[in-house]
């Protein structure tokens, strides 16, 4: 929505002075529009996230191109920065998320370089189904999110995505930001597993009204769904994804959404096609490696000068 655009403008990961980019029609409109985000203290590799759409009446052209040149020079940038404070910090690359079905867009990502090195899904399940049991293990049990468990909640989430790919930690600041405060987040449909006192695992639910109008059905999306590893094997991913089934259902939503890593090591893939969820969209990340040797690219020499 646009209130949440608004209120996750101001990112500790990007500068909107130095590193957005903005191409506007002749009737005031946004052609195109960019920005580089990177973490400065990552705990995998140095990254720089390109942030670029286009307006389909632009795309493929000499906008697209002067928007993607100056991505990847500030991106690149950046990144060298970064190196030069600590030189162990290698390797070091841009990353771009494009849908697999815009293949025009895909062909140009490739033709500057980029490479496909890892594919995601979005899948969803129709809530008219039959939805079937999945109980907790005896001596566990769900709770709803409330604020005097955020900051064990978010140590959960860590902890849980300590060991997936490309995963930085998010601190206490950006959890809120971006997390909690989005008024798309619906603690009233999040569930927690408790182990006594410990959140063993959690389901961070959402809905935007907004995209009943879009997609043409009443989604819920389950946005985060991690266990801790101590709890992982024991059923409790299954038993959040049918808990949160029936919460969307009787909340008065149609289907359930999820994004879902295709190589995930947890298997989740295989746990959500079980319950009934099918992929409808695929989506890949583009890594293209950054020369850290202080020799400007061409497009580099165009962004300075």
């Amino acid at each position: 929505s646009l209130e949440d655009l608004q209120r996750e403008f101001d990112d500790p990961f990007s500068d909107p002075v130095t590193n957005t980019w903005l191409a506007l029609a002749p009737d005031g409109s946004a052609a195109a529009y960019g920005r580089v985000f990177t973490n400065p203290d990552p705990e995998a590799e140095l990254r720089s996230e390109l942030d670029a759409e286009v307006h389909p009446l632009y795309a493929g052209g000499e906008v697209e191109r002067h928007l993607l040149d100056w991505l990847e020079a500030r991106g690149s940038a950046t990144l060298r920065h970064l190196a030069a404070a600590d030189s162990e910090r290698q390797p070091a690359v841009l990353r771009l998320i494009c849908n697999e079905d815009l293949s025009e867009r895909v062909r140009r990502y490739e033709q500057r370089g980029f490479r496909p090195v890892r594919h995601f899904y979005r899948m969803r399940r129709d809530l008219r189904q039959p939805i079937p049991e999945r109980p907790l293990p005896p001596g566990l049990s769900f709770d709803h999110y409330r604020p005097e468990n955020d900051e064990p909640l978010r140590l959960a989430h860590n902890e849980a995505f300590a060991d997936h790919w490309a995963h930085d930690s998010i601190s206490a600041n950006d959890w809120q930001q971006f997390v909690i405060q989005p008024r798309s987040f619906r603690p009233d449909l999040t569930r927690l597993v408790m182990d006594g006192a410990e959140v063993a695992a959690f389901s961070l639910n959402r809905v935007e009204p907004s995209e009943a109008n879009v997609e043409g059905y009443r989604p819920g999306w389950i946005s985060t769904l991690g266990t801790r590893r101590p709890w992982r094997k024991r059923g409790l991913a299954s038993a959040l994804l049918v808990e949160s089934m029936r919460l969307f259902k009787a909340a008065g939503l149609d289907t359930a959404v999820l994004g879902v890593d295709s190589e995930s090591a947890t298997g989740a893939l295989g746990l959500y096609e079980g319950l009934g969820f099918v992929t409808f969209k695929g989506i890949s990340v583009f890594y293209k490696e950054v020369n850290l040797n202080g020799v400007r690219t061409d497009n580099e020499r165009a962004e300075h000068g």
